[in-house]
């Protein structure tokens, strides 16, 4: 098979590493220094369980393994899968142009999971909640996508750029859980879990809507509190109106889910206890912010903000915090 990594950072990385250890040739693009050292150095990745090295290599380029920073030079490629794993703020539509002439009829999409998804409302089943159905949460995204090609992933793992080219998996939680929107992708699916699966977690789900949910409001929830308070994982687990807050927000949070009788399996408890088991992490957004990176808060609150209007459910807590972090971490030009 052949994989398309857009946008590999930390975590796009570890998923090159994954296909490519499974004997897939993937193509990783990534720009700056960054790629500088993939190309002349090969990529270096070691994967930890907190501070404990399980396993320590460097993947030089070959046949099966290309870096590359401009999608021109793969023009003669066609791809089984594309993941696009960029942050937010670069989630746009020049990579949709970029990408667009590589999707074929039978090429898998993976997109990010960071924030709701645009088809997060397909395919809503009862009387009671037909009204909902369909409806698009981000409509200026979901044109350039066929949605019967979409896989959903979310992805569980704490995984930096440690320098360029050097990444570092700090701690795996559930790694990759994965599954088909559309049944046109079951196989697709099943395969990209079995590939993943040589060597990390990838477990099957019942609900793609629901993992991908958890993985949304967690990220809100925890990358809001930390950028209020400038906590690591450590600090927040130790401080009770830490946990308060990040509580407050999920409960908001499950009333989205109630309106459309989504089922979520995980509680609230076990999602906290299980982030903050990476002892060793600072959330995403506030190491973003400490590095002088626009952390890309706006553009998940933004999906919960659509949401919520379409669902007719009130954030109240949420949005209050939100709007306290935004004045600090996005100040006026």
């Amino acid at each position: 098979m052949k994989v398309l990594v857009y946008g590999a950072g930390a975590i796009g990385c570890h998923i090159g590493y994954c296909m490519n250890q499974s004997g897939h040739e993937v193509s990783l693009l990534t720009r700056g220094e960054h790629y500088n050292c993939l190309k002349k150095k090969g990529m270096r990745i070691k994967i930890c369980n907190n501070d404990k090295l399980i396993s320590d290599k460097v993947l030089i380029e070959n046949e099966k393994l290309h870096f590359t920073n401009d999608l021109s030079a793969l023009k003669d490629k066609s791809f089984d899968y594309i993941f696009i794993t960029v942050k937010l703020n670069d989630y746009n539509e020049k990579i949709f142009l970029e990408i667009s002439p590589f999707l074929k009829d039978n090429t898998a999409i993976i997109p990010p999971c960071t924030k709701i998804p645009f088809w997060w409302l397909y395919n809503l089943k009862g009387d009671d909640i037909k009204k909902f159905n369909n409806l698009e949460i981000d409509s200026a995204t979901s044109k350039f996508f066929k949605k019967e090609s979409i896989i959903g992933m979310t992805m569980w793992l704490s995984s930096v750029i440690e320098s360029p080219g050097n990444i570092v998996v700090k701690h795996v939680q559930r790694g990759y859980p994965l599954k088909e929107v559309f049944p046109s992708m079951k196989d697709k699916a099943d395969e990209l879990r079995r590939s993943i699966q040589s060597s990390c977690l990838s477990p099957v789900v019942d609900n793609i809507k629901s993992e991908l949910y958890i993985k949304s409001i967690n990220s809100l929830a925890f990358n809001l509190v930390a950028l209020d308070t400038g906590y690591n994982n450590k600090e927040l687990k130790k401080n009770n109106n830490s946990i308060a807050a990040i509580k407050n927000i999920m409960n908001e949070g499950e009333k989205l889910t109630k309106k459309i009788n989504l089922p979520i399996t995980q509680s609230i408890d076990d999602r906290i206890n299980q982030t903050l088991s990476s002892t060793a992490h600072t959330m995403s957004m506030l190491n973003d912010y400490q590095n002088k990176k626009k952390p890309e808060l706006n553009y998940l609150w933004e999906s919960f903000k659509s949401l919520s209007k379409i669902l007719e459910v009130k954030m109240s807590f949420t949005d209050s915090l939100y709007q306290k972090v935004a004045q600090r971490i996005y100040p006026k030009q």
